[in-house]
């Protein structure tokens, strides 16, 4: 396997074990490329596009549309342009970055993440141009990515709402999943709203799933998919955490006439990628262990998860994105690094341990972190006391320090964390 997506890979590589470890996580950003995900899973022969396994017949429909949200969605709208160009009469779509050799016929936005604002707001605009041009007679293929929860935004109030609503959650300890079940019911477009504002057209959904062991309805905060929660449901969640009276609720799309016409199809997971990164550890020589859940616990009980597996010739895998409770005056640093900073504790002399963000950032221009033996040994090293980084949540201080920070750059796949231990024999 050659080094690909993790720029600091010879840096790190300072052993076999620490080498396997990133060669696996090599194994995970190579099977999320977006270009390969499309060239995959997606042909067209003659009038039938072949989705994953699944056909469907072009010819009965007048006009075809293409939109799409979330981080990586441009790459994807383009890619997908590439085989429907000739067929497509409009193609909008709204990423945190747009490609330099998108062509003029996309219609392509920038928008804002995590927080919203006014430009999400504005390409939103044109998105549901969309849906008021598509008729009974129409066909929309709609890419949905993980972060179009905050890039697609219908209205200034919305985006308000978000923002305060994220704001809030990440000082409460909330989880990913109580998060967008509020997001859906505070949006136009979440929770099915999209399928209701397409509707009466022909709707193919597109999943780019960052959502891990859990219903792709959660991805974007399911635009396209019938929502199964309630205004209650929500309403329970904000009294939860004594936010009751700071949100205006509305109730989501439950006529099922709206989702008749949708069929939504995942093209990439987090327990896709996984298993791309397990079959890498078997070719290495170790025994891969995935873990039957995903994490979305506090990192303690996460890492109990993780190294009550443990055993000599081992990798243990994971998906998930680890809860944390963020200080007011918190430091830089994401949830993954985070996780590597605590795992220290638990490190056996000849662990491994990595976790990583799938888009190469977490919360920061930094994907993650590798730590072993050699980590604490540079951390006594050079006398640092942990136990301020970790009430601050202040990771890249301590890992650019070890030189542990793993490097990737910005990349355009979003499946959620991974986490893995490798203990060698």
């Amino acid at each position: 396997m050659r080094p690909n997506r993790i720029i600091n890979y010879e840096k790190l590589a300072t052993d076999k074990p620490r080498r396997d470890a990133l060669e696996i996580l090599e194994a995970g950003y190579d099977a999320v490329l977006t270009e390969r995900v499309i060239q995959e899973n997606i042909s067209v022969t003659g009038d039938v596009i072949n989705i994953r396994g699944r056909t469907f017949d072009m010819r009965p429909f007048k006009n075809v549309y293409l939109v799409g949200f979330g981080k990586g969605a441009c790459s994807a709208t383009y890619e997908l342009y590439k085989i429907l160009s000739t067929r497509l009469k409009k193609t909008v779509v709204i990423d945190r970055t747009i490609l330099t050799t998108c062509p003029s016929a996309i219609e392509a936005f920038v928008g804002t993440h995590p927080m919203p604002s006014d430009a999400n707001v504005e390409a939103t605009k044109v998105v549901m141009g969309v849906a008021e041009e598509a008729g009974e007679d129409d066909l929309v293929f709609v890419i949905v990515a993980g972060g179009g929860s905050s890039l697609l935004c219908s209205s200034s109030a919305e985006c308000d709402q978000n923002i305060k609503l994220f704001e809030d959650f990440e000082h409460v300890g909330a989880t990913i999943r109580e998060l967008n079940t509020v997001r859906k019911h505070i949006a136009d477009l979440k929770g099915g709203g999209l399928a209701e504002a397409l509707y009466p057209a022909t709707v193919i959904g597109l999943v780019f799933s960052d959502i891990v062991g859990g219903n792709p309805e959660e991805v974007a905060s399911g635009p396209t998919y019938p929502d199964t929660s309630t205004n209650a449901d929500a309403q329970e969640i904000l009294k939860r955490y004594k936010l009751e009276d700071k949100f205006v609720l509305r109730e989501t799309p439950k006529d099922p006439k709206y989702f008749e016409k949708v069929t939504n199809i995942v093209l990439i997971s987090n327990e896709d990628s996984i298993q791309k990164m397990a079959d890498a550890a078997r070719s290495l020589g170790y025994e891969a262990l995935i873990l039957d859940k995903p994490l979305y616990e506090f990192p303690g009980p996460a890492l109990a998860k993780i190294f009550g597996q443990s055993a000599a010739g081992r990798v243990v895998l994971a998906g998930g994105e680890v809860q944390l409770q963020i200080p007011e005056d918190h430091g830089t640093g994401g949830r993954c690094q985070f996780l590597a900073m605590e795992a220290l504790r638990a490190l056996g002399p000849d662990d491994v341990f990595v976790a990583a963000a799938s888009d190469g950032s977490d919360n920061s221009d930094e994907a993650g972190a590798i730590v072993d033996g050699g980590t604490i040994q540079r951390i006594e090293e050079k006398k640092i006391d942990l136990a301020p980084y970790r009430a601050r949540l202040d990771t890249i201080p301590v890992f650019e320090a070890t030189g542990d920070e793993i490097l990737t750059g910005r990349l355009d796949a979003n499946v959620s964390d991974w986490y893995f231990l490798l203990t060698p024999r």
